[in-house]
């Protein structure tokens, strides 16, 4: 089998260490080709050429926020392969492909970037979207994600209100360009992968039509930690650990509130979070008076950041959007360490009996965090139901998946 996978990779997120991890088990088994754009996050590269992958670097433009890579300059690899993988959002290069080659065409679902041109705020940073997008809706979420950037103080009242206004003429705005960007994409799809049911229940929603051509296969990225520690550990810190960054739908405001809560009930637990140092984030927590029981940190090493991890009393995913898979989640359980998730989007199902979930609100989050603390976790049981569910075992599944589709075009 010949693989064509393309991807931007412009940026380095959890879509793109589950693209690599998949690759790293492929490159064995079948032949692979990667094309990537010229600006490509230096990550990516790092890692897709230290494990021997070929990579082909072309132009790429960004339209209302999707890459758009340019096919065409590599139509040879076209037609050099038996299937075409688009690992992330580079959804807008299928038509393209269809014109130079009829060859079968797989899309990767890791966002909700196919349903709506606003990948977070569609979901108003509090609820799950179960309405159809439209030019109202987009509205609507504007304006409520510009309510919650206020609470935080991350936009003052005057920005607000005006903001709130202008939302009335650039959300139809957005919409429309974004109808228009997206005419004739899925049509160019023959089959797609979403990385969770919820993932999947969230697309069907919103696209019903794809329904009886998308299947769940979950992200190989259980040992990925261990190429960097050795051992379980034996001894936890005194800590909790939060790897989210600055991103606001990633709930870190939610976090420090909830913190707050659990040392005024006298649990006397540090905070580590990584990908803050520096961001609004640190002036949060100096007004809510927790800064002096936070570590901020930067982007760590990888063997730092899974130290850290392991050393955890527990790993807490606060989203405020259905996270689609959560890659943090399935590293510390990997590592015997429960999370408290979100119970908003995969996590649930990712997380298991391996910790709690629940709303998204710094009460629920601090009673998650004291029950997980105390309760009596398997470290061994927690790596083996990483392993079994979240490792190779998904490659094959999704090599199967491409063999069907090929042989269902021939």
């Amino acid at each position: 089998m010949k693989i064509l996978v393309v991807t931007s990779s412009l940026w380095f997120g959890g879509a793109q260490v589950a693209v690599l991890e998949f690759l790293n088990f492929l490159r064995e088994k079948v032949e692979t080709r990667i094309v990537t754009c010229k600006k490509v996050d230096p990550n990516f590269l790092t890692v897709a050429t230290s494990i021997g992958l070929k990579v082909y670097q072309v132009n790429c433009v960004t339209i209302k926020s999707y890459p758009h890579v340019a096919i065409g300059q590599v139509k040879n690899l076209i037609n050099w392969a038996d299937v075409v993988w688009i690992s992330d959002v580079e959804y807008l290069t299928a038509p393209q492909i269809k014109k130079i080659k009829r060859v079968p065409v797989v899309a990767h679902i890791h966002s909700y970037a196919l349903v709506c041109p606003h990948w977070n705020a569609a979901y108003g940073l509090r609820e799950i979207c179960r309405e159809r997008c439209s030019a109202w809706r987009i509205v609507r979420c504007k304006q409520v994600i510009n309510r919650e950037l206020a609470k935080i103080r991350l936009l003052d009242g005057f920005r607000g209100g005006v903001y709130w206004l202008l939302d009335f003429g650039k959300g139809p705005l957005d919409y429309y360009r974004w109808r228009g960007v997206m005419d004739r994409v899925v049509d160019s799809i023959d089959f797609f992968i979403a990385v969770s049911r919820a993932t999947r229940d969230i697309t069907v929603f919103h696209l019903p039509e794809i329904g009886d051509r998308l299947e769940v296969v979950y992200n190989p990225v259980a040992y990925r930690p261990w190429r960097y520690v050795s051992s379980l550990s034996k001894r936890r810190g005194n800590y909790i650990f939060y790897a989210g960054g600055a991103h606001v739908h990633k709930g870190p405001h939610i976090l420090l509130k909830a913190f707050k809560l659990v040392r005024e009930r006298g649990v006397d637990l540090k905070l580590y979070m990584t990908g803050t140092a520096g961001t609004w984030v640190e002036a949060l927590a100096r007004r809510l008076g927790v800064d002096r029981g936070v570590e901020f940190l930067g982007k760590l090493p990888e063997e730092e950041y899974f130290r850290l991890m392991a050393g955890a009393r527990v790993t807490v995913m606060p989203s405020v959007w259905p996270e689609p898979f959560g890659i943090v989640a399935v590293e510390s359980i990997s590592l015997g360490v429960p999370v408290v998730g979100s119970s908003m989007g995969g996590l649930p199902e990712i997380i298991g009996r391996y910790g709690v979930t629940t709303l998204p609100q710094p009460e629920s989050i601090a009673d998650a965090i004291l029950r997980v603390i105390d309760a009596p976790y398997s470290v061994n049981e927690m790596r083996r139901y990483a392993n079994d569910r979240f490792g190779e075992a998904n490659v094959e599944r999704f090599l199967s998946l491409l063999d069907s589709l090929i042989n269902r075009s021939e």
